[in-house]
């Protein structure tokens, strides 16, 4: 069984585990076979997306097994945060960091709803992911390793040393929040 670990910064928490490792390896195979169809998508700083190819890179079959872990993973970050939202996601896309691209500060935050943001690592040696703007925790991601946090968390990624990062950014939309059973729904599942 993997651990789950928990880091707070104020209010927020940011849950990081770990995938299954076969999982990420035939993911990481499958988006390699096709990742010189990315193109360089800048916001203030280079980086190379799937956001040209589809705006939900889970939705594709090949990615099925790899989706449904993340699931487990947003589900067992809503258990153990005891927030829990039927929900959805809604959004993903890989991001190809090549040697000296960066993620400049950002949040996945919506005008309109409210999401569970999150990221998987798919190469073994990653540059940093720093969350917060003044007090800062750094993360060393490891191949496999998935961090979830609240969509309004502002993060970035350090400039990559290594020749090829390649992760994958999801968020989960908060559809409903469910609140557990009532008295009287829980009267009737005890019959």
């Amino acid at each position: 069984m993997t651990e789950n670990n928990f880091y707070q910064i104020y209010e927020s928490k940011i849950y990081k585990s770990k995938l299954d490792n076969e999982v990420c390896q035939q993911s990481k195979k499958f988006i390699e076979s096709f990742k010189n169809k990315f193109t360089e998508h800048k916001w203030d700083c280079p980086l190379k997306t799937s956001h040209n190819l589809t705006n939900n890179i889970l939705n594709i079959v090949e990615l099925k097994q790899l989706k449904f872990n993340i699931l487990s993973h947003i589900d067992n970050y809503m258990f153990q945060t005891k927030k829990f939202f039927d929900g959805y996601i809604y959004n993903s896309w890989i991001n190809i960091y090549e040697k000296n691209y960066y993620q400049e500060f950002h949040n996945h935050q919506s005008e309109i709803y409210k999401s569970i943001s999150g990221v998987v690592y798919l190469t073994e040696k990653n540059s940093n992911i720093i969350f917060d703007t003044n007090h800062a925790k750094n993360f060393i991601p490891e191949f496999s390793d998935i961090i979830i946090f609240e969509d309004d968390m502002f993060h970035r990624v350090r400039s990559n040393e290594e020749e090829l990062r390649i992760s994958l950014a999801f968020n989960y939309r908060k559809c409903m929040p469910w609140h557990g059973l009532t008295e009287t729904n829980k009267e009737k599942t005890n019959d």
